[in-house]
């Protein structure tokens, strides 16, 4: 009866290895002044592709710092709506980063701060001073914002990620801002500065022969333990 139980745990343990799944993560960062690209060199799965189950890329971008100006130079008062910060796109020409819906992954991901300002008629200030000073000028001084997110590759894509070589990604982040109104609204920048992460996830069962040594393993910890 005892080796007809062992014999039913190992059975029971290698059911449960060739259903348990591993994750191998691999993050990398990339930061600057917008606008720059940055290559970031990712390992594929040294595996078979029978054995990946999935893929999923992550990202997060954070800006911080900046400042944007806006003076009102026009003869009349305006209502001005500013956004101001930095966006994300990722590319690569190793890999697809599309999802299930053939969308890319990263795409026009941004991080912005916005204001509202309420600037009077201009009160004597010359053209090209950029004056902040109120009531016709005010500032945006950016903090710190972060956009964070991800999704799956499209599954048809999973054999452009296995292999023994690598494979880069480009993290490209370009400056953002725009105004809800610009008649006569002089501007001027000091750019945020951005930094963030991309990261890719493979989801993986255990190969065959880990599995196997595992079972024998635990055959060879029972058959010691009947023998003492």
């Amino acid at each position: 009866m005892k080796t007809i139980a062992t014999i039913a745990a190992i059975c029971a343990a290698l059911s449960g290895l060739a259903h348990s799944q591993t994750f191998i993560t691999q993050t990398l960062n990339f930061s600057g002044v917008p606008d720059f690209s940055a290559p970031l060199l990712f390992n594929k799965y040294n595996g078979n592709v029978a054995d990946l189950l999935n893929v999923e890329v992550q990202y997060s971008l954070t800006i911080d710092g900046g400042r944007f100006i806006v003076d009102n130079d026009s003869n009349t008062a305006a209502n001005v709506t500013v956004n101001f910060g930095a966006e994300l796109d990722a590319t690569s020409s190793d890999v697809n980063l599309l999802n299930s819906s053939f969308n890319p992954i990263i795409n026009d991901v941004s991080s912005v701060n916005s204001q509202t300002f309420n600037l009077a008629a201009n009160v004597g200030d010359g053209l090209n001073d950029y004056d902040p000073t109120g009531p016709d000028g005010g500032a945006l001084n950016g903090t710190t914002q972060t956009s964070s997110g991800g999704d799956d590759v499209n599954s048809m894509f999973f054999s452009q990620y296995v292999g023994p070589g690598t494979y880069t990604i480009t993290a490209k982040s370009s400056q953002i801002g725009s105004l809800s109104f610009n008649s006569g609204i002089e501007t001027a920048t000091t750019p945020v500065t951005a930094n963030g992460t991309i990261t890719v996830i493979y989801t993986v069962v255990p190969e065959p022969s880990t599995a196997i040594l595992s079972g024998l393993a635990v055959l060879g910890l029972a058959t010691r333990r009947r023998r003492a």
